[in-house]
C-alpha cells in the first residue's frame, strides 16, 4: 500500500483550495461524480441551476486573485437586488431600512419599536397618584419613564456597539446593512443579549422583531431563537440609524450602491464552472465516486467503501464534524460522541422551476418571512442570462428542515406546493408554463449556533488536534462560512499541514543527537 502524505476529503470549495494550496502530496476523495460540494450545479431543459442560491463576493484580495485564477472573464458583475415580501408587498432588505408600502400600522410598530429599544417606553409614565396624569419621558432623563442610565421598566438595554453584522438572514448570501446609529450612554451601561431572540428585541424593537426577524429566521433555523447565541453574528451589535429608518418609510429606498453591493457569478456553467477551475491547477490526485467508509487516527488509515485501504500521514477534513466521528467507530472516546450528538444542523431542500416566460422578475434573491413553504427564492435566471434558455427563466425555492420542523410533503407534492406558493406570492402567474421541476436536498446545510454549540466542538476539536487531525470549512469546523471564507479555509488547513511537517521534520533531525547523547551517557555509565 503506497502511502499518502496528505488526504483531503471533500472536494467543496474548502477542499478543492486545501488540495491546491498542498500542492503534489495531495489525494482529494470525493464521494460524488463531481467537485463542488453543495456549490455544484444541475443542467436541465437548458437551465443551469445551483445547489441553492451563492454569489461571488469577497473583501479579501486574495480570494479576487483565485476568481481571477479560476474563471478569469467567465463572470458576470451586477449591483444586487435583494428584496423582501411581505404584507403583499415588495420591500428591498434590509426590512428596517426600507419601509415604505408597508401598511401604516405596520410602519408606525416598528419605528416605535426601534425607537424604544433605543430609549425606552414613549407610552406616557402613570403619575405617583395613579390619576394617568403622568409627564412623559425625555431624552435627558428628567422624565419619569427613563433615564439616562438607560434604566427604565423595559429594564435593560443592549450594550451595542456601531458594527456591520455580515449575514443577519444567515442564509450564505451576501447581505446589505442599513447605516447605523451610534450607541446613547442608555445601551452603554447594560447587558449584552443572552441569546438571537433577545438580540432581535433589544436591537430592532418590537415592531420589526414581529413583522420580520423572528418569523423570518424562525422559519429558517426551524428552532427557537432563545436556543441559539449570537455569536455568528460576527460580535458586533448594530443599532438601526433611526433617521434612515424614517426616511426609509416616508420614501422608495434607492438601490444600493458602492463596493458592497457589487456581486459577481459565473457568467457560462453555473458555480459549477467556479469549482471546475480548480482542476487545472491540483498538482496531487483527484478520486471522484470514492466514499470513505471508515477512518483510524490511531493506524493513520482511511478505508473506503469499496474496501480499499489508504494510510497517510496528514489528514485534512472537510466532511461535516458528525459524520467525521462517526466513522471513528470505537476509537472515538465516549465524551466526544457525546459532544458530536449535541451538534446541530439545519438542511435545506431545493426546488428547482423552470418557467416557461423571460423576464418573471428583476430581483435577485426575495426573502419570505411569512407562510410560504419556502423561506427565500434564489433568482436564478438573473444570477446570469445563460442560466436561462430562450424564452424561459430559473427559480430556486430554498426549504429549510430538521427534525423540528420536518418538510410538509416529498417529491412531486413539494414541487406542487412550491408551485402554488409561488403563485400566492405573486412571482408567477397561473398561466405561467413550468418546462423544467427538479430538486436538490442539503443534509447539512446550516450550522446551528446553540449555547452549547461552543463547548462541543472545542472538546471534538481539541481531541482531534493531538492526533494530526485539520478540520477545515463550515461543515468540519461547525462555523458559519460562506464560499469565499472556505477558500480562505483550504489555503489555512494547507499551512496548517505545512506546520506539522515542519514539525515532524525537526523532530527527525533531532533523533540521531538524541541517540548520540544516549550512547555518551551509556559509554560514561560504563566507564
Amino acid at each position: 500500500m503506497a502511502k499518502h502524505d496528505t488526504i483531503v476529503i471533500g472536494a467543496g470549495p474548502t477542499g478543492l483550495s486545501a488540495a491546491y494550496h498542498i500542492g503534489a502530496p495531495s489525494l482529494l476523495l470525493e464521494q460524488h461524480d463531481r467537485v463542488g460540494g453543495w456549490c455544484r450545479s444541475i443542467e436541465e431543459g437548458g437551465f443551469t441551476f445551483d445547489y441553492a442560491g451563492h454569489i461571488m463576493f469577497s473583501n479579501d484580495p486574495y480570494v479576487h486573485e483565485l476568481y481571477e485564477m479560476l474563471v478569469g472573464d467567465n463572470v458576470h458583475w451586477q449591483m444586487r437586488e435583494a428584496w423582501i415580501y411581505s404584507k403583499d408587498t415588495y420591500t428591498r432588505y434590509p426590512f428596517q431600512g426600507s419601509l415604505y408600502g408597508l401598511p401604516p400600522e405596520v410602519i408606525q410598530e416598528c419605528i416605535v419599536g426601534a425607537i424604544e429599544a433605543r430609549y425606552g417606553s414613549i407610552a406616557p409614565a402613570p403619575s405617583a397618584n395613579g390619576n394617568g396624569n403622568g409627564k412623559a419621558a425625555h431624552a435627558n432623563g428628567n422624565g419619569n419613564a427613563h433615564h439616562a442610565n438607560g434604566k427604565s421598566h423595559h429594564g435593560a438595554k443592549c450594550n451595542c456597539d456601531s458594527g456591520v453584522v455580515d449575514d443577519c438572514c444567515a442564509d450564505g448570501v451576501l447581505e446589505a446593512t442599513a447605516p447605523l446609529g451610534h450607541p446613547t450612554p442608555a445601551q452603554s451601561a447594560s447587558s449584552e443579549p443572552k441569546n438571537f431572540e433577545e438580540f432581535i428585541y433589544k436591537v430592532w424593537g418590537a415592531g420589526i422583531a414581529k413583522h420580520f426577524a423572528v418569523p423570518y429566521n424562525k422559519k429558517l433555523w426551524t428552532v427557537p431563537l432563545s436556543e441559539m447565541e449570537t455569536s455568528w453574528l460576527g460580535g458586533r451589535v448594530p443599532l438601526p440609524d433611526l433617521g434612515e429608518m424614517i426616511s426609509g418609510a416616508l420614501h422608495p429606498t434607492p438601490p444600493p450602491m458602492g463596493p458592497n453591493a457589487r456581486f459577481g457569478y459565473v457568467l457560462k456553467g453555473g458555480f459549477q464552472a467556479l469549482m471546475d477551475g480548480f482542476l487545472p491547477h491540483l498538482k496531487g490526485n483527484l478520486r471522484l465516486n470514492t466514499r470513505v467508509d471508515r477512518i483510524s487516527l490511531a493506524d493513520r488509515r482511511v478505508w473506503l467503501a469499496d474496501g480499499t485501504c489508504l494510510p497517510y500521514r496528514y489528514l485534512v477534513s472537510t466532511m461535516p464534524l458528525p459524520v467525521f466521528v462517526r466513522l471513528l467507530g470505537e476509537e472515538a472516546p465516549p465524551g466526544i460522541v457525546e459532544a458530536s450528538a449535541g451538534l446541530k444542523h439545519v438542511s435545506v431542500r431545493c426546488v428547482n422551476l423552470g418557467v416557461g416566460r423571460a423576464n418573471v422578475t428583476d430581483k435577485h434573491w426575495i426573502y419570505y418571512p411569512e407562510d410560504s413553504v419556502f423561506h427565500r427564492i434564489f433568482v436564478q435566471g438573473n444570477a446570469s442570462p445563460h442560466c436561462n434558455p430562450p424564452g424561459g427563466f430559473g427559480l430556486t425555492c430554498e426549504i429549510s428542515y430538521s427534525e423540528h420542523k420536518p418538510l410538509p410533503c416529498d417529491g412531486d407534492a413539494l414541487i406542487r406546493r412550491c408551485i402554488e406558493d409561488c403563485r400566492k406570492v405573486g412571482i408567477i402567474r397561473e398561466d405561467d408554463p413550468i418546462w423544467v421541476a427538479n430538486q436538490c436536498d442539503l443534509p447539512y446545510a446550516y450550522v446551528v449556533y446553540d449555547h452549547a454549540r461552543e463547548r462541543n466542538v472545542s472538546t471534538i476539536r481539541s481531541w482531534l488536534t493531538q492526533h494530526d487531525v485539520v478540520l477545515a470549512g463550515r461543515y468540519s469546523e461547525w462555523a458559519y462560512y460562506n464560499s469565499d471564507h472556505a477558500f480562505l479555509a483550504g489555503r489555512t488547513a494547507a499551512q496548517t499541514v505545512e506546520a506539522l511537517r515542519q514539525r515532524d521534520r525537526q523532530r527527525q533531525q533531532q533523533l540521531p543527537s538524541v541517540a548520540a547523547r544516549r550512547s555518551s551517557a551509556m559509554e560514561e555509565l560504563r566507564a
